[in-house]
């Protein structure tokens, strides 16, 4: 049965690698990879591991044209990568240029943040006045508008008592004077009355007037509190809004350059690891025509070589045949997909050693055998039945786990999922899948 599900993380690059200890050690086992995001400085750093691993097998292969196909392989890589650094590189300048110019325009703000905030203390400083002079008018409207109604008090008191009393005029003053220096008398005191009452009127008027004018200038000051106020408070929130602003900006640009500083690390990282490896290619091929023939005969190959321990024909079926799915109906993956009822169980496929349990995405349980020949195959979506402790050594063909039960790891039922692994235990990828297909088909039909 194929693991869609497996497919579907290897196209888009996310396998993740599962935990391991020392050998001798049982490892934790492996969390499940739909938990967790594996990030692009993770991703790639598994590509390189990839690419490092093919380089390495490459280098122990005696085949020049092997050597040369890998050191081309590793020269369009690497200047891929250069290619895509060169871009990443565009972009980490671009967004400094542009958080250059974010910062051109914060320190603008700032500077006119300061002239109107020195703009602000002057009205400050005005309201504080104003506040001042409000306090004085109002106590001084207060005090003219007790003179003007004193003034209209005695007003109605000498209206009312002009009123009440006898009106003094000329002729009555004439007759009633006994003597001339009499007439004088009564003479001075009407004149005396009548400025009075003129002096009374006009002070009256006069305390009026200016109640009106002191509430006038009281009103206008108020009016200009207001203004004063309402300018100061949209001036600050004008200000507060374009500060946010531009601070939210160079949070974004700032993060967005993070993010390709990262990818360009990663890419410079890949790249330089392909450029050791080419270096040790050439090494490798310019050491190649003084090296002694090799004889004719099996080739053993190293931790990544996924040719090793398969042309002595000592490859051994996985599973009892009996209980595999038919060849038509395997599957290439990251390796071979073989449906396979839960509780088969699994066997060595050569004598090795079993060196880790637990691949990310394959289970907790999956075991990865290192061949004495030199490969380490991994068995994808095993289950925790028949478990050989790591760090013992198996023969070719005893039985070290079982299918799993169910969905196991990320699948779409029973099934075991045979491949190529690192030193790591992580599947070398879909490129040696083919080699796996090939064996297990010899070893299905002999």
């Amino acid at each position: 049965m194929p693991c869609y599900g497996d497919r579907l993380l290897n196209r888009l690059g996310c396998r993740e690698k599962a935990p391991f200890g020392p050998v001798g050690t049982e490892p934790a086992p492996a969390t499940d990879v739909s938990l967790h995001r594996p990030s692009t400085r993770a991703v790639g750093a598994t590509q390189a591991l990839s690419l490092i691993c093919v380089a390495a097998g490459v280098l122990t292969s005696t085949s020049p044209v092997a050597r040369a196909a890998a050191s081309g392989q590793l020269q369009e890589q690497i200047s891929a990568g250069q290619s895509h650094a060169a871009a990443l590189g565009s972009a980490v300048s671009a967004a400094t240029a542009h958080l250059s110019q974010l910062g051109s325009g914060i320190s603008l703000l700032e500077r006119r943040v300061a002239s109107i905030q020195s703009e602000l203390n002057a009205k400050r400083s005005e309201l504080l006045k104003l506040r001042g002079a409000l306090s004085t008018a109002t106590t001084r409207l207060v005090a003219l508008e007790a003179v003007a109604a004193r003034a209209d008090e005695v007003l109605s008191r000498q209206l009312i008592s002009a009123y009440e009393t006898d009106q003094f005029d000329i002729v009555s003053v004439v007759l009633e004077a006994t003597g001339f220096n009499d007439l004088l008398e009564r003479l001075s005191f009407a004149q005396r009355i009548e400025n009075q009452d003129v002096r009374i009127v006009s002070q009256a008027r006069a305390a009026r007037r200016a109640v009106a004018a002191q509430a006038t200038r009281l009103g206008a000051r108020n009016a200009r509190q207001q203004t004063l106020t309402t300018q100061a408070l949209n001036e600050r929130n004008s200000l507060d809004r374009a500060t946010v602003t531009l601070l939210r900006r160079r949070i974004a640009v700032s993060q967005a350059r993070a993010a390709a500083a990262g990818q360009l690390a990663d890419a410079r990282d890949q790249v330089t690891a392909g450029q050791q490896q080419l270096s040790k290619l050439e090494a490798a091929q310019a050491a190649a025509p003084a090296a002694p023939a090799s004889p004719a005969g099996p080739v053993t190959g190293d931790a990544t070589d996924p040719s090793g321990g398969s042309s002595d024909g000592g490859f051994i079926f996985p599973m009892p045949k009996q209980d595999a799915a038919p060849p038509g109906t395997w599957s290439l993956d990251q390796g071979v997909d073989i449906a396979a009822p839960g509780g088969t169980p699994l066997l060595a496929v050569g004598s090795g050693t079993v060196v880790l349990h637990g691949i990310g995405g394959f289970g907790p349980s999956a075991p990865v055998l290192h061949l004495d020949s030199g490969p380490y195959v991994y068995y994808g979506h095993a289950g925790p039945g028949n478990w050989v402790p790591v760090g013992t050594h198996v023969n070719a063909g005893q039985v070290i786990s079982e299918v799993g039960y169910g969905i196991v790891g990320i699948s779409s039922g029973s099934h075991l999922e045979l491949g190529f692994a690192d030193s790591s235990g992580s599947p070398i990828g879909s490129s040696a899948a083919p080699h796996m297909m090939s064996l297990l088909h010899a070893a299905y039909a002999g």
